[in-house]
């Protein structure tokens, strides 16, 4: 994977904001992620396949910005428990799990619904003409195998579903709020997660700009957030909001 120079220099600022962790020691991990062919092929021959007009492709489903930091966070937070919610085909997640397999700890917990529940639809079509898979394919289905170890998935409503799963996680290191962006979801699920965040623990939230909700959030607890933009793969602006609890 090839990324330019600003794109380097902007993740790298957003996570030492996040973590005060040291320049050199961030740095690394951005050149380890970008020259991983192992994942990055291992993505790729599980998304030439598909059962729509064409295959799906994995770099359509969430901008590179997004899934380095994730990569890049976990690997300087060493968490122990990482939260997730939203799966879709399982491209951040991946990144999360590889993250977690080189630092030979934490498991990811996901929370995802199926695409028919969505969709109302058993193969539900993308924007773009391209078919969703199979339910029993959905949810991850492009994570490599050699990562599930370290993955726990709960199916379910995040409004039903979150608040079992954090009394069985104990404190959340890391939460990723990917699930559907309407206000009242995003709300609620930020309510929900923060008295379970562990000292130091970081919040994202994609496509953080979709509500006000995450700004009414941080007015409400207080402290600082950091944001990251980066393009998807339609060149549309998709931006990443971090808060890290204190």
């Amino acid at each position: 994977m090839k990324i330019d120079k600003e794109l380097r220099g902007n993740i790298q600022t957003f996570i030492k904001n996040l973590t005060n962790a040291e320049d050199d020691e961030i740095k690394e991990y951005i050149s380890e992620i970008v020259s991983d062919r192992k994942l990055e092929n291992s993505l790729a021959k599980k998304s030439n396949f598909g059962d729509g007009e064409k295959p799906f492709s994995y770099k359509i489903a969430v901008d590179v910005a997004s899934r380095l930091a994730l990569y890049v966070l976990c690997r300087t937070k060493k968490p122990d428990v990482v939260v997730e919610t939203g799966v879709a085909s399982g491209t951040s997640s991946s990144y999360i799990l590889r993250a977690l397999d080189k630092n030979d700890r934490g498991t990811l917990y996901s929370i995802d619904v199926p695409w028919y529940t969505v969709t109302q639809n058993w193969k539900g079509a993308f924007v773009d003409g391209v078919k969703t898979n199979p339910i029993e394919m959905q949810s991850g289905w492009i994570i490599p195998d050699y990562l599930r170890d370290r993955w726990d998935l709960t199916m379910g409503l995040t409004s039903e579903k979150l608040p079992a799963l954090l009394k069985k996680t104990g404190k959340v290191d890391v939460f990723f709020h990917d699930s559907e962006h309407s206000y009242e979801n995003m709300a609620r699920e930020f309510k929900t997660i923060w008295p379970g965040l562990r000292k130091k623990g970081v919040m994202l939230v994609h496509n953080v700009e979709k509500t006000p909700a995450f700004a009414e959030f941080e007015q409400k607890v207080g402290g600082e957030s950091f944001k990251l933009s980066g393009l998807n793969n339609d060149f549309k602006i998709m931006t990443i909001g971090g808060k890290a609890k204190g």
